[in-house]
């Protein structure tokens, strides 16, 4: 079995950005939208500005402690015409929001590193960061069967829309399919993002198989590494890539999918 390790190769990504942003000498701007406390927004902000501090990345939060729509529509429209903000995103959940998507399509496009529009033509940091992971450990895409446990606009469907380039066998699952491990025993890659505990255990996949864990924690990893092939930790896989995607695309914006 090996680890898909990421956080190892966000460090380095990290690493080569900011001579990057050293030689160019750009001023980056990278603001943050809040709504409400959620601890783990809490704590996956703080590992975002810590880590834009680190490569010469500065920024602002602008914090809403309540849902209100009137006032999270005057903050994005200010971050999209203020000059210094060179990029911005919402960190979800948007606690208490019926309708996240109505605010994620005001983002402006040349600003949304996240790709939360759906109309910006930016791939979104996280699954920029699930196909940089595996494409660093040579993972071979080709006419595999490939099943992701998630279909939303925001990480199921841009995989779909990724991985299509190279095999026609894959599929999106979401939380109203009954029996999903009728289809995860027969992925060759499996990509789960649910925040379900444990959702995918060894007895649910395929000898041999790549397991991705978005979520951590949607991937019983005891159990699963010892039939995957390559897999990834609970902690120290996918997040610190989806950081570094993020940074990077502050340099790059917009990141295409091809």
């Amino acid at each position: 079995m090996i680890l898909l390790d990421g956080k190892s190769l966000s460090e380095k990504i990290l690493s080569d950005l900011k001579q990057k942003i050293e030689n160019s000498r750009l001023k980056i701007n990278l603001d943050i939208v809040l709504v409400g406390d959620n601890p783990s927004s809490l704590k996956y902000i703080s590992l975002k500005q810590a880590k834009s501090k680190e490569i010469g990345i500065s920024g602002h939060l602008y914090h809403l402690e309540n849902f209100n729509s009137f006032t999270l529509k005057n903050i994005i429209n200010y971050l999209n015409n203020r000059p210094q903000t060179t990029a911005f995103f919402i960190q979800l959940p948007i606690t208490n929001c019926p309708n996240p998507i109505e605010f994620l399509k005001l983002i402006n496009p040349k600003k949304d590193v996240d790709g939360l529009n759906p109309e910006s033509g930016t791939t979104p940091a996280v699954v920029q960061g699930i196909i940089t992971l595996l494409k660093h450990y040579q993972i071979n895409f080709n006419n595999k069967n490939i099943v992701v446990v998630n279909d939303s606009q925001l990480i199921g469907q841009p995989l779909k829309k990724y991985f299509i380039n190279f095999t026609s066998q894959i599929i999106l699952l979401n939380n109203q399919v009954k029996n999903i491990s009728q289809y995860t025993k027969e992925a060759d890659i499996l990509i789960s993002a649910t925040g379900v505990k444990n959702l995918i255990t060894g007895d649910m996949i395929k000898k041999g198989s790549v397991i991705v864990d978005v979520a951590n924690g949607d991937v019983d990893f005891n159990s699963c590494s010892q039939k995957a092939t390559y897999i990834t930790p609970t902690y120290g896989g996918i997040g610190p890539m989806t950081i570094a995607s993020l940074l990077e695309n502050c340099f790059y914006s917009p990141v295409p999918l091809l």
